[in-house]
């Protein structure tokens, strides 16, 4: 890419020094400004990790740092010459502020980890992040391993509910076999005159002929009781691994800290996607925030009046199931834990109640005006402004846009990466 120092620097209204080699010869000129005040723009974040090492490592850095991709997205073979447009807008856009700050949503995840699925499964994916979580597996049939590694529930779930680091759990122990309690000896199931009872150690009552002979065996162990209370039981757990074929979850975007990974066949490995989940599960461990997306007007609101509904658009929009009618106090209620921040409701909202809080609609203008004002100013001609999702599309464009007839002429995320617990907010790209 042939970069024009003087063109850069008349757009962008200041002097301007390039460097072709500052990760390696010149990171001396990369140590003498993060000493001073000012923030300081990187070009390049294939290097991002080093960069961050030398400041660790330099006495009295002090500015923040900021890192602009122009190595895929800026210019590419053919095109490099005429790339200064892309090169100008992406680093205009990279020296605007950062959005004020706006009410955070925290979550606390203490690794408490809830696995539901059959036991064979369950207990591998449970082996592969044991380690670092806290694992209670919820049985669903299947044959498990004779050791029991790990604590195991049983019964009919009642329901589930809840986000990352606060999953409500509530099951009926309907079975007489307490999976936690056995040992998994497999004498009830030699014992056992009718062949009720198969190696997932549950008794199909369908079959049972109340020898009790289960009973007698498996007297030291305790674990088989025919009198057991069959009340519905409760257990709070941080985090969901859901091996069953349907989800507990049917919204399109379920709640933070849940995962749905239809189980592998027997004896199958697992593959790289279900491994990816397994590794995000593992970071899970901490507190993590994100924005409140959303700001809520209660007296702009037309949902209800004297006790009727008259309007429940955002209700029905939301594809996170955030948002519900509170009855009692005559309007909605948003709960910011489930919110995933798509801004559904706020393109439905016919009175302005709801609103997009993070980023500002102000902000993304801003941005959008800088963006394209300075690729015209830079000499460019017809921009073209594509919208896509903030990371699998960013990974889209980033992979695709090299290898097409056409080049990207610009990518920019249009939201903050400070935030742990993912956005759905929309990023743009600038392509001819």
């Amino acid at each position: 890419m042939p970069l024009k120092e003087k063109t850069l620097g008349a757009v962008l209204g200041e002097p301007l020094t390039l460097h072709s080699s500052l990760c390696r010869r010149e990171s001396a000129d990369f140590q003498q400004a993060i000493r001073g005040s000012e923030e300081v723009i990187v070009a390049c974040t294939q290097e991002q990790r080093l960069f961050g090492e030398i400041g660790m490592h330099t006495e009295g850095a002090i500015a923040p740092v900021k890192f602009v991709n122009i190595r895929e997205t800026g210019g590419w073979s053919r095109d490099a010459a005429k790339s200064m447009p892309k090169l100008a807008a992406l680093l205009a856009a990279a020296h605007l502020p950062e959005p004020d700050p706006v009410p955070t949503v925290t979550y606390q995840s203490a690794g408490r980890l809830l696995v539901i699925g059959p036991m064979e499964q369950a207990e591998l994916a449970a082996g592969l992040v044991s380690d670092v979580l806290d694992v209670t597996l919820f049985s669903q049939g299947g044959a498990g391993a004779q050791q029991r590694r790990y604590p195991v529930l049983g019964g009919k779930i009642v329901s589930l509910k809840g986000w990352l680091g606060a999953f409500d759990l509530a099951w009926s122990a309907n079975n007489p076999i307490d999976l936690d309690l056995c040992t998994r000896c497999n004498a009830c199931v030699a014992t056992c005159p009718e062949g009720a009872i198969g190696l997932d150690y549950q008794i199909d009552m369908a079959k049972c002929a109340g020898h009790r002979e289960c009973v007698k065996v498996c007297v030291v162990a305790g674990a088989v009781d025919f009198n057991r209370d069959s009340s519905e039981l409760h257990e709070r757990f941080d985090l969901v691994l859901d091996l069953r074929r349907a989800p507990a979850f049917t919204q399109h975007a379920p709640p933070q800290g849940y995962f749905h990974l239809p189980a592998v066949a027997s004896g199958a490995a697992w593959g790289e996607g279900a491994l990816r989940t397994l590794l995000k599960i593992r970071e899970l461990v901490g507190e993590f925030e994100k924005p409140k997306f959303f700001t809520y007007r209660q007296k702009l609101c037309a949902h209800s009046r004297n006790e009727t509904i008259g309007c429940n658009a955002c209700v029905e929009i939301c594809s996170a199931e955030a948002i519900a009618s509170d009855k009692s106090r005559q309007q909605i209620k948003v709960n910011p834990n489930l919110c995933v921040g798509c801004g559904a409701c706020t393109t439905v909202c016919p009175t302005g109640a709801l609103t997009y809080a993070y980023p500002p609609a102000a902000v993304q203008a801003r941005k959008l005006k800088t963006l394209l004002a300075t690729y015209l100013q830079a000499g460019g001609t017809a921009p073209i402004l594509l919208l896509h999702s903030q990371e699998r599309g960013q990974a889209l464009v980033e992979e695709v846009g090299p290898r097409r007839s056409w080049e990207w002429r610009t990518v920019f995320p249009l939201t903050s990466s400070r935030y742990r617990c993912g956005t759905r907010s929309a990023s743009a790209s600038m392509y001819g």
